[in-house]
């Protein structure tokens, strides 16, 4: 005698995967959604929340921004610590040491996307830099979009995203 269950049967195959890239989120908090795929119907809530495609990416950037050279055992080049400028005074030629470091940090370390423009404003007012990065993601069919970002003394951190 065979038993059929449903809900097995019913996931979903590796070809109908409709997301790209996934990533961890960065601050390892649990997923918003429940897991409602288990042979009982109980939703239980124990996976870590996920970013899919742009906000891989993203994660995978600001985790390029933030990580000092050294840090990662397995790649000691890898990261930027683009905090090592927040306790010098603003000026336009750290400004443009941040843009060429963002520049060279995304080419080397994020092949997915590639970058149409950065911009680094010194916003003296609140002591950070503001960014603008205006970047392309083939493989998402994103032609250009900009990320709005602040370097400031808590760190790096991106705003809001909005198309160009």
């Amino acid at each position: 005698m065979a038993i059929k269950v449903n809900r097995v049967a019913s996931r979903p195959t590796q070809t109908e995967r409709k997301t790209t890239f996934r990533d961890l989120h960065l601050d390892l908090v649990e997923s918003d959604q429940p897991y409602n795929d288990s042979l009982y119907g109980k939703s239980t809530q124990v996976d870590l929340k996920t970013s899919i495609d742009e906000g891989a990416i993203m994660n995978s950037l600001r985790n390029i921004f933030t990580t000092n050279p050294g840090d990662k055992l397995l790649d000691p080049t890898f990261g930027l610590s683009l905090t090592r400028w927040l306790f010098e005074p603003l000026d336009e030629f750290i400004a443009q040491e941040i843009g060429e470091a963002i520049l060279e940090g995304i080419e080397k370390f994020e092949p997915r996307v590639s970058v149409k423009n950065i911009t680094v404003n010194m916003n003296t007012e609140h002591n950070q830099y503001d960014l603008k990065l205006v970047l392309t993601i083939p493989s998402l069919n994103i032609i250009e979009k900009s990320y709005e970002a602040i370097l400031n003394q808590p760190g790096f951190d991106f705003l809001t995203n909005s198309t160009s």
